[in-house]
């Protein structure tokens, strides 16, 4: 014969397992809007050579936490779309390609969307290269009258090429939950 509270304790883990399968609690967790997303680029990108339609794929370079929770693990796949490319300009303007439509996956498998990124010379560069280039126009137009604006038009800005394992940072758009465990 078994004992009453054999019983009892067998039914009560009997319960517990029937009640959480994996044997822990699936909780929710909120991810808040603008969560950043670092992603490191799978390929090398350059604004010479990619076109408009073409995907990029990106890998999370590190684990995204809300509420202490990991929402999206280091690694995970994200992938984005070439929707526009900005060729170098006159007066130091530099390249610029603009990623869209970007996403990866939550911990949960559901899709998570991020803000589109934009890849363009760090903001210095491009303001000293800008900025050189109308210093030549001013100077020139000093010096040389209106041939020397022109000069300064002559002063083109560059590529951007951006190296596999180069990290952007995007975010989420949206608050959206997650279901962790």
């Amino acid at each position: 014969m078994t004992n009453p509270l054999h019983r009892t304790l067998i039914a009560v883990l009997a319960f517990s397992l029937v009640a959480t399968p994996t044997g822990y609690a699936q909780s929710s967790v909120t991810v808040p809007a603008a969560t950043p997303v670092p992603l490191s680029f799978s390929t090398r990108l350059d604004s010479s050579a990619v076109r408009e339609g073409e995907a990029v794929t990106f890998t999370v370079a590190s684990d995204v936490v809300a509420d202490r929770h990991i929402v999206i693990r280091k690694g995970a796949h994200a992938q984005g779309l070439v929707v526009s490319v900005t060729p170098p300009g006159i007066f130091g303007r530099n390249a610029r390609v603009h990623i869209a439509f970007v996403q990866t996956v939550a911990v949960d498998g559901l899709p998570v969307k991020l803000a589109p990124v934009d890849v363009t010379p760090s903001n210095l560069r491009d303001t000293r290269d800008t900025a050189g280039a109308a210093g030549a126009s001013v100077a020139g137009l000093i010096l040389l009258g209106p041939v020397g604006v022109a000069a300064g038009a002559l002063v083109r800005g560059g590529h951007v090429t951006v190296p596999a394992g180069a990290i952007a940072v995007s975010s989420t758009i949206g608050q959206f939950q997650v279901k962790v465990q």
